[in-house]
């Protein structure tokens, strides 16, 4: 009974709302780092070219390393003024000992006690990565269950500029189907291969319905951005890693938030630790 139970509540967790698009506004915007003014204002110019979706923000914020020395203060700071995006840095104020397997004391907090979005930069505070000679061309939002995320999709629209691609993209875990499939096997009145074919193809059905919507609703509000879809099963991080550098992708938009537990949804913290190079926005 309770492989059972397990099995109907993937399907409900699928069943969210359709798809509708909404602009989401972003009118205000903190960039904080660990230098100096003036190597702030130069990032921000570089960053104004590589998002030019962000034209629109009539007011950028500076926060430097010298405004604060812990999260305490930093949080204090980002709350001292209504803004409607964070973009930082992995490892803020770690020079000397970069944590490999982290984003660094500053950004695991932020992601988690915030729920304004948080755009990261590539790189490292202390070993950034240059925007100055691009602008976003691909977006990618990934999910590991994208069916009925409006609030991501959109934000991915949002951050693809006229001109450029967005890319809507899912992964089935293999290791999930093959943990539902092994459930299968103890249930005698299923049939565990016929089980586990008719679950993939119903997940990645769903995932495949959902994208279509999106799709055909951003043709209408969108119609000056590119859509490109992926719906495939493996496992997530490879899949993506793959995915990622086969099309050539500038930015990452995931959620981080996981409505079971306070820490980084799973996925995203591995996406964002590995993906160094990449920029990501968290939601």
């Amino acid at each position: 009974m309770d492989q059972i139970d397990e099995f109907e509540s993937m399907f409900r967790k699928a069943e969210r709302e359709s798809f509708s698009h909404v602009e989401m506004p972003i009118k205000s915007v903190v960039l904080v780092t660990d230098g100096d003014v003036a190597t702030a204002e130069a990032l921000q110019d570089s960053l104004k070219g590589f998002l030019p979706m962000l034209a629109d923000a009539d007011n950028w914020r500076l926060i430097t390393g010298e405004d604060y020395s812990n999260v305490g203060q930093l949080q204090g700071k980002l709350e001292a003024e209504q803004t409607d995006l964070i973009i930082t840095q992995r490892h803020l104020q770690e020079d000397s000992l970069v944590p490999q397997h982290s984003l660094g004391v500053y950004l695991d907090v932020l992601t988690q006690v915030t729920s304004i979005p948080v755009f990261v930069l590539p790189g490292t505070a202390a070993h950034p990565v240059d925007l100055s000679s691009k602008a976003v061309q691909k977006t990618m939002v990934v999910a590991d269950h994208i069916s009925g995320d409006s609030r991501l999709i959109n934000y991915g629209a949002r951050f693809t500029p006229n001109g450029a691609t967005l890319w809507l993209c899912h992964v089935e875990d293999d290791a999930v189907l093959a943990r539902i499939a092994n459930s299968f096997e103890r249930i005698p009145e299923i049939d565990s291969e016929i089980g586990r074919t008719l679950l993939e193809a119903q997940l990645l059905k769903e995932a495949s319905d959902y994208i279509h919507t999106c799709v055909e609703e951003l043709k209408t509000d969108r119609p000056r951005i590119a859509c490109e879809s992926r719906v495939v099963t493996g496992h997530f991080l490879k899949q993506y890693k793959k995915l990622i550098e086969e099309a050539g992708i500038d930015l990452l938009v995931a959620n981080t938030k996981d409505e079971d537990q306070l820490a980084m949804h799973g996925m995203a913290y591995s996406l964002s630790v590995e993906l160094i190079e990449t920029p990501m926005l968290l939601l």
